[in-house]
């Protein structure tokens, strides 16, 4: 049995000392003696104290003792730990173009996965999912993932697994591509507190995942900076709120948007992340066809303000500009160093618990704690003929 919040036990067990001790200091009813000049005495009842090395009243200390000791165990929330496994796992597995087929992907998750693992799968977005067989049902994207949104996944997963394991052991399941890897991957792999396992698996030829130079542009179907007319592939946010910045590629734009729509679910499994608000929600997305690339920025700019004159926002735009190119597959050598990292596995205590933990023990211990302070209250009583405490 643990317990989540020990000095309430200690303070209790503290407590219940001193009552003990408080016990051996007893008030007695002076002996009557019958003196000439007792008519000048007040009648009221007289007391001295006196100190006496004899427990008396033995049943009520007890039950004294218990409802403190009691009261304490239920704020120290008394738990018993779960049965735990010697290595837990997290696989992140890439349903994006990236790998040549998602039925490899699944296979090499199910030589890993067992019960009690948690399993993420990513591509533009990362989301849990139960089984292997539900990264085929997932629907795949042409673009390339993005390890950054995997490996956030990764880290939440850690506090779900955490409490039933001695240590938590992080799989990634990839191609391992260039393009997939944005200037927060490794920053986040940082976060992750030991190494992984990189399993590989092919490589599509076709999916575009690293931009060499040299190569040209594709044309650019539409960039459009929404400001009251709805933007490409996105939906009216419910509730309309501002936000401080945007980035694109590391090029911040600090003003006060207003954002007005937002990107489902749908959309995003077919396109790629290309400009963030500074809360993480994407800003603007893009899909690449053989021929052309099509844009949707969700950003509101006033053309009658100098926003698109400002140096920021001029390179803000020629970030997303850039973000089409025909690309080629090549596996980063450098990345693959950066996502196994090196040293011991990671231990459970340093994942953050994901949730308060519950206490069923607690409220029968404060149940009990308070019938016997009941009880005390009827021992305590004094009866006919016996020497008042």
């Amino acid at each position: 049995m643990n317990f989540m919040a020990p000095g309430f036990l200690t303070a209790a067990v503290v407590a219940a000392m001193g009552v003990v001790a408080l016990h051996f200091i007893v008030t007695r009813r002076a002996r009557s003696v019958v003196l000439p000049t007792a008519r000048f005495v007040p009648d009221v009842p007289v007391a001295a104290r006196t100190r006496s090395v004899q427990f008396a009243d033995l049943l009520l200390l007890t039950v004294r003792v218990l409802v403190i000791l009691l009261a304490g165990a239920a704020l120290a929330r008394p738990v018993f730990p779960p049965q735990r496994e010697r290595i837990a796992r997290v696989i992140v597995a890439d349903v994006s173009g990236s790998p040549a087929s998602l039925a490899e992907v699944r296979d090499s998750v199910r030589d890993l996965f067992r019960p009690g693992d948690a399993l993420v799968s990513f591509d533009t977005a990362a989301r849990a999912v139960t089984t292997p067989d539900s990264i085929l049902a997932a629907t795949r994207p042409a673009s390339s993932g993005s390890l950054s949104a995997g490996l956030v996944a990764a880290l939440r997963a850690g506090s779900r697994v955490r409490d039933g394991s001695d240590s938590v052991e992080l799989v990634i399941v990839s191609p391992v591509a260039a393009a997939e890897r944005d200037r927060a991957t490794g920053i986040i792999r940082a976060q992750w507190p030991g190494r992984a396992r990189l399993v590989r698996v092919t490589p599509s030829a076709a999916t575009p995942t690293s931009a060499k130079s040299g190569t040209s542009p594709l044309p650019v179907q539409e960039v459009r900076f929404a400001s009251s007319s709805r933007p490409v592939l996105a939906v009216a946010r419910r509730h309309v709120d501002t936000v401080g910045a945007v980035v694109a590629n590391g090029t911040v734009v600090v003003a006060p948007f207003e954002r007005r729509w937002r990107f489902s679910a749908e959309s995003l499994s077919h396109a790629r992340v290309i400009a963030r608000w500074v809360d993480g929600e994407p800003a603007a997305i893009a899909r690449d066809s053989a021929s052309v690339c099509t844009q949707s920025v969700a950003v509101p700019v006033d053309s009658g303000g100098d926003m698109l004159l400002r140096p920021a926002f001029i390179q803000f735009r020629a970030s997303l500009s850039a973000s089409c190119r025909p690309v080629v597959s090549v596996p980063d050598t450098s990345l693959a160093r950066t996502l196994t990292g090196s040293g011991p596995l990671a231990r459970s205590a340093q994942f953050l618990a994901a949730s308060d933990i519950a206490s069923p023990l607690a409220r029968w211990l404060a149940a009990l704690a308070i019938v016997l302070a009941i009880v005390e209250m009827v021992l305590r009583q004094p009866r006919k003929g016996e020497t008042e405490r």
